[in-house]
């Protein structure tokens, strides 16, 4: 029987090499596009340093079909590596070829590390989804397990628990028959079913007349089933954290943990083989992750002041990657920008063309190098004592999403490509205008609310400019309310989220409201909209809302009326409503 284990290991362990061989025997590209003799010779081979210069030779062939299977070689192997932004490189150039020979073996695998890489970095799931969907329908048998388990993750993602535990459950049944390693696919399959029981414990709204009328039976089995899913979720991750040893892909792996951190079942030894993990493989995020689920830092043989320190190094190197990458990003996607310039050269508004896109992509890149190079400078110049407080404000300031950025790119392009010169142009200009009222305040802690509004303006015209215009946005700005100080960049995050939702709820009778107030000693600033309609996913869940509310959180802790420092939220299908309530300071 363990002679039978380790076979199937090795067909696990390679079956990159086995879906290359099945192409090889069953392929259904034409007769001139053969597989590369050298790509299945190679993949045989376990000398890693050889394979990748075969690669690279495959990529710089003049025969293109070999170049295209050297380039997508080379994705996935950067993909395995976690150097996303290489591996996009590669698929693109992959793409080009791809398409243009309309090599059908490839394709599948291409959208397979397109969604792969793009959920990596960060991207819009909705995107996501939709590659790996199309990787599914497309794949042959040997690639279709392996893409439909990805295309679960990305539902889960989405919010889709209840597909990705369809799809789950069928794909581990046929992990077991064939004996392979099963700790990622029950660690989605648990984070599906706990998700699911949590959303239906705070998801109970019953009317004040339901309450005094229904019989609490159906109450009660409601509850006993969200605990259910949510025992059922934490059983299935401890069985995933039993076997997550035997996974020999660091991005797998990563993630594994990372789904086990969020439910919260990892004992003491799980976690101390989490951090040593993490740490060895410059996955910084994940330490700092494990190191606040650690009470005493003994179990690493550490002890308390030397453990704090060391979570609070995991968190600065965690910025400062995402940082990296953020400038990665950038600069491939300008690196791709010049590429679709040069194709418009022949055109007379070549050079028009060659200015903004040139000056816009500067903007982007100065953008992030000074907001680096001023969180580094803060953490830097702070205390051990004051680090854990720098480094939050730092981290809030930061955090402009990549994928606001490139939509803007992406609605720029999508100008340029329709030859729509003066839209383009005016895009540009109202994104200008914005970037650098971002890059004004960068090192204000407060500004006006006039003057935030104003930057809010600037958000909305990009906004009805792209695919949101016909979301109706009203502004008021209530009486002796102009001047007052608030938090810089503490409205956009709001906005952006109605947009997200309000916006997508319907094409019809979409608005947002935004106005402030003076009400004694606080001011009020409310963001309201038509709501979230008949959306899926409910607001309230993302990432905007949640630094917002650590934004409150950092300026009441330090505030002489912390009192006045709140934030209520009420979402509903008609309308949503976000209230922030500060003190009364006016400037000067």
């Amino acid at each position: 029987m363990p002679q039978k284990q380790d076979w199937m290991s090795w067909v696990w362990n390679h079956k990159w090499v086995i879906l290359i061989a099945f192409f090889l025997g069953f392929s259904s590209c034409s007769e001139d596009y053969q597989v590369p003799a050298e790509i299945v010779s190679i993949e045989l081979e376990d000398n890693h340093g050889h394979k990748v210069e075969t690669f690279k030779k495959l990529a710089e062939s003049d025969e293109e079909y070999k170049s295209a299977w050297g380039r997508i070689s080379l994705s996935r192997h950067y993909t395995k590596e976690s150097e996303f932004i290489t591996a996009l490189s590669y698929l693109r150039q992959a793409e080009v070829v791809i398409n243009d020979l309309n090599l059908e073996d490839l394709q599948p695998v291409a959208l397979y590390l397109k969604a792969h890489i793009y959920w990596n970095l960060g991207f819009d799931i909705n995107r996501i989804i939709e590659f790996s969907k199309q990787a599914v329908s497309i794949a042959d048998k040997d690639l279709r397990n392996t893409a439909e388990g990805n295309y679960a993750t990305y539902l889960l993602d989405a919010g889709q628990y209840e597909k990705v535990i369809e799809i789950e459950e069928r794909l581990i049944t046929e992990f077991e028959s064939n004996q392979q390693n099963l700790s990622e696919a029950q660690a989605v399959l648990a984070s599906a079913y706990y998700k699911l029981g949590n959303r239906i414990a705070t998801t109970r709204t019953r009317s004040v007349e339901q309450e005094l009328t229904e019989d609490l039976g159906s109450f009660e089995s409601q509850e006993e089933e969200a605990k259910g899913y949510m025992d059922l979720g934490r059983y299935l991750m401890n069985r995933s954290l039993k076997t997550v040893g035997e996974i020999d892909n660091v991005v797998d792996k990563k993630h594994v943990y990372h789904r086990a951190l969020d439910i919260g079942v990892m004992n003491d030894v799980q976690l101390s083989e989490c951090v040593q993990f993490a740490e060895s493989n410059g996955l910084y995020s994940l330490a700092f992750r494990a190191r606040q689920r650690i009470q005493d830092f003994s179990i690493l043989n550490e002890s308390q002041e030397e453990g704090i320190n060391k979570k609070i190094k995991a968190l600065e190197k965690s910025l400062e990657k995402e940082q990296l990458l953020k400038k990665e990003l950038l600069e491939f996607e300008f690196n791709r920008l010049e590429e679709d310039r040069l194709s418009y050269q022949n055109q007379a508004l070549f050079r028009q063309l060659t200015y903004v896109i040139a000056l816009f992509a500067a903007l982007l890149i100065a953008l992030v190098l000074v907001i680096t190079f001023r969180a580094q400078d803060s953490a830097n110049q702070a205390t051990i004592e004051k680090q854990n407080s720098n480094i939050l404000l730092a981290n809030y300031k930061n955090r402009i999403r990549p994928h606001f950025l490139f939509n803007q790119l992406n609605n720029v392009n999508g100008f340029i490509s329709q030859e729509k010169w003066d839209e383009a142009q005016e895009y540009l200009g109202l994104l200008s205008i914005h970037l650098r009222s971002i890059l004004e305040s960068t090192d204000e802690e407060t500004t006006t609310v006039s003057a935030e509004f104003e930057r809010i303006e600037n958000y909305v015209s990009l906004q009805q400019k792209s695919s949101y215009g016909h979301v109706v946005f009203h502004k008021k700005l209530g009486d002796y309310s102009e001047q007052v100080q608030i938090p810089t960049g503490l409205l956009q995050p709001l906005v952006e989220n109605s947009y997200k939702y309000a916006g997508n709820a319907s094409e019809k009778n979409s608005w947002i409201k935004l106005s402030s107030e003076v009400i004694g000693d606080a001011l009020v600033i409310t963001v309201e909209d038509s709501g979230y309609g008949f959306l899926e996913r409910i607001p309230g869940t993302g990432i905007g809302l949640v630094l917002v509310r650590e934004r409150i959180n950092f300026n009441r802790s330090g505030s002489r009326r912390p009192d006045l420092w709140k934030i209520t939220t009420s979402f509903g299908k008609r309308k949503s409503t976000v209230k922030l309530t500060m003190p009364f300071s006016r400037l000067g």
